[in-house]
């Protein structure tokens, strides 16, 4: 079989100019989210109504939580509007349906942030040192181990040096309510200090152990064992087989929709600060600049394929829409720092640029989707609504 494909690929296409590349077609759920294919031309009144409702029980599934661990790691309680918009969660892109006759396919990428956080968090807690106070010495903390190993004893080898002991008693006195005059006193604080330590690390322990539990919980939704419960409720609303492809996405700008939701949420939370969001997003979108054209040397290789590793290789940087080339997203409506409605504000932020290489540089012809979109770009469109006024985002990410 490989044989075959490199006689194809070297007498079809590589001995022909750079003009007569393959068009690249995409995928047919690309066009309308939804790619059909039916005998009953009846249930295509359905499919619309039946995506809404099967978008909103997947993301309801995802954005489950456990109440009772999440309020042993916070001190006050969070109000379920802050948490309906945090960014703690796992991010959902709109699903992708490919109809068959028997089952259903839903394509969903997801960004998990939530992980993201947790291991952020038991690496702070795991790494962080129970004893960081300035003020105590380690010559002290020497003192008060010797002390609270052999006893009292243990001063007639410290009282050598007069000097430790005359700073360790200066340094309890400033930084302690905790007056110290006889060896029995300093035996008293001694055993306080150490159980104070214990407990301080007890509670690191305990804050390590609930996290740890979140993370696993966190994991757990994405095995077969809690998403076939979701696939009993999906096949009930579809009367078919379902079946999920779930994609992991390293960067939330690698998706168009997971972009704009993270905007939406942080301005309806807090919409005074909207430059800077705009600003800390574009900091974050790194863009890769690609070669307009193919370089002599990239030919020869193409045209001298002889090992697998080659050709994987090539054929792998070669991919299309594979490294973000830009992206541009335009906030409109009742974000001004008013308390009134009666201005609305427009904003607008991209990086890079949103051609087409092969369209625009290469002279070749391209797809074009839902008449007027390139194939190369994803475009959302969502809306939100504060105390002051609604307000809309429009969000492009570009690819080549």
């Amino acid at each position: 079989m490989l044989t075959l494909l490199k006689k194809r690929i070297t007498e079809k296409q590589l001995n022909e100019p750079l003009k007569t590349e393959l068009k690249h077609f995409p995928s047919s759920v690309r066009e309308w989210k939804n790619s059909i294919y039916l005998y009953n031309k009846n249930n295509l009144n359905l499919i619309p109504s039946t995506t809404i409702s099967a978008m909103k029980i997947i993301k309801s599934f995802f954005s489950l939580y456990n109440k009772s661990l999440e309020g042993k790691i916070r001190t006050k309680r969070l109000l379920l509007r802050l948490r309906r918009l945090s960014s703690n969660r796992i991010y959902l892109s709109n699903g992708e349906f490919k109809h068959k006759n028997n089952s259903v396919l839903i394509n969903i990428y997801i960004f998990n942030r939530q992980k993201h956080n947790y291991l952020s968090k038991l690496k702070n807690i795991y790494l962080k040192k129970f004893l960081t106070k300035k003020n105590l010495n380690a010559n002290f903390i020497k003192t008060l181990r010797l002390i609270y190993k052999k006893g009292l004893d243990s001063l007639k080898e410290v009282n050598k040096n007069k000097y430790l002991l005359i700073k360790a008693l200066e340094i309890v006195e400033k930084n302690k309510n905790y007056k110290i005059n006889t060896l029995k006193s300093l035996s008293n604080y001694t055993v306080s200090f150490y159980k104070n330590l214990l407990n301080l690390t007890m509670k690191k322990i305990r804050l390590y152990f609930l996290y740890k539990q979140l993370v696993y919980l966190n994991n757990s939704r994405l095995n077969y064992t809690y998403l076939r419960l979701l696939k009993k409720h999906l096949e009930k609303l579809y009367n078919k087989n379902v079946e999920f492809n779930l994609i992991n996405l390293k960067r939330f700008y690698l998706n168009s929709d997971i972009l704009s939701e993270s905007v939406k949420l942080k301005l309806t939370r807090n919409k005074r600060k909207m430059r800077k969001i705009l600003n800390k997003i574009s900091d974050k979108v790194k863009i890769q600049k690609k070669k307009l054209f193919l370089n002599s040397t990239v030919q020869k290789e193409l045209k001298e394929i002889n090992d697998i590793n080659l050709l994987k290789h090539i054929v792998f940087n070669n991919l299309k829409y594979r490294h973000v080339t830009g992206f541009r997203l335009e906030a409109k409506g009742r974000l001004s720092k008013r308390f009134t409605a009666s201005r609305s504000v427009s904003k607008l932020k991209y990086k890079g640029n949103l051609l087409d290489i092969d369209s625009s540089y290469r002279g070749l012809s391209s797809v074009i989707l839902k008449g007027n979109l390139k194939s190369n770009i994803q475009y959302t469109k969502l809306n939100s609504k504060t105390r002051i006024g609604s307000f809309g985002i429009k969000g492009w990410v570009s690819g080549n």
